[in-house]
């Protein structure tokens, strides 16, 4: 089980803060270059589930 943070080689810090703090301590989100958006830090690994999802519809 792989988890979204900051040892993902696919995680990037987003352009823009996320949590209008100004602070990079209380990010709630980073980028997932595989998926292309923003995903929730910390979680399990969306890019994982989605595949996942997929492959249990075929």
């Amino acid at each position: 089980m792989k988890y979204c943070d900051n040892t993902c080689e696919d995680a990037r810090w987003p352009d823009k803060l996320t949590d209008g703090a100004k602070s990079c301590m209380t990010f709630t989100a980073l980028y997932c270059v595989k998926l292309g958006r923003l995903v929730y830090k910390n979680s399990l690994c969306e890019y994982e589930k989605e595949k996942e999802d997929k492959d249990s519809k075929k």
